[in-house]
């Protein structure tokens, strides 16, 4: 495993170690998820579109660690180019982050201007003056602070919890049969089979009104999380990610896609495997640590 160097002058914060992969499906022509991570004031790490895509198993270490998933919609325009913009959208604005003043508005913020540029057809591939309309796609980051791990969620990428063995969900899909769930018109064992369990309520660029769900959660030493989209988590099961998430991480990850799309799965598969090495101190650490994760919805 690769070792991110610690600058002498870096505030003390977190250590992690992260591994991820993104495949292309079995019949699909291309991959329109992307797959990125930033460490502020080092470095935003997106990789450019060559087929499958895999961050090599790292150690990082800065006041915040950021890792990101994002699945452009299939059937619109310019999928691929919408979850590449959003994921490099959000790491540049995260990256200059050194203090943890401002975070849930700058993660709110930064969806909706994400939001307003694909609505817009502002990509950025061919120069200011172009416009690609219609493009969408979903955005999930999970941000690890000194004592806090943030999750910013639009659209059906998932993120688990995996602490003392017992595994959680952490995200809540904005899709056709979770909103009937809620209401209480299907039950849990139907939402998992629906047809609408893909179609998706929430996205970004498919309306000029985006809630974002952002929830924040007190964060420990040996916690895992794995960031994944529909495509690996449909073919996954708990036992499955508890697995990966307790052992080797690079290995993980290749086993959960393998294992997604031996299943039968047809589309994209993206998964970060995460593991909390060391937590830090909070720059006010007399605020305490709040261990229920908590929801705030931005309009």
């Amino acid at each position: 495993m690769r070792p991110w160097p610690e600058r002498a002058d870096r505030p003390e914060g977190v250590r992690v170690e992260l591994a991820g992969l993104s495949v292309t499906g079995p019949v699909r022509s291309r991959n329109e998820d992307h797959v990125g991570w930033a460490v502020p004031g080092d470095r935003v790490w997106v990789p450019a579109r060559r087929g499958d895509e895999r961050l090599p198993a790292a150690e990082l270490a800065g006041p915040i660690v950021v890792a990101a998933v994002a699945d452009g919609l299939g059937g619109h325009a310019d999928g691929d180019l919408a979850s590449r913009f959003a994921i490099t959208m959000l790491l540049e604005r995260l990256g200059p982050l050194g203090v943890l003043r401002g975070l849930p508005d700058t993660l709110r913020d930064t969806y909706q201007e994400v939001n307003a540029r694909l609505l817009a057809g502002e990509i950025g591939e061919e120069g200011a003056g172009a416009r690609r309309l219609g493009a969408q796609t979903t955005l999930t980051a999970l941000t690890i602070t000194a004592g806090s791990a943030w999750v910013s969620h639009v659209g059906d990428c998932r993120v688990f919890r995996l602490r003392d063995q017992a595994l959680e969900l952490l995200t809540t899909d904005h899709s056709q049969a979770m909103e009937l769930l809620r209401m209480r018109l299907i039950r849990p064992e139907q939402a998992a089979t629906h047809p609408g369990r893909h179609l998706l309520t929430r996205s970004l660029g498919g309306d000029i009104s985006l809630r974002v769900d952002v929830r924040s959660g007190e964060v420990r030493e040996g916690d895992a999380y794995l960031l994944c989209s529909d495509g690996a988590w449909s073919g996954l099961s708990s036992d499955d990610i508890i697995a990966a998430l307790e052992g080797d991480l690079e290995s993980g990850v290749g086993q959960l896609v393998d294992r997604s799309i031996g299943r039968g799965g047809d589309d994209n598969a993206s998964v970060i495997a995460l593991r909390v090495l060391r937590v830090g101190e909070p720059p006010d650490a007399s605020s305490g640590r709040r261990g229920l994760w908590r929801r705030v919805l931005g309009a």
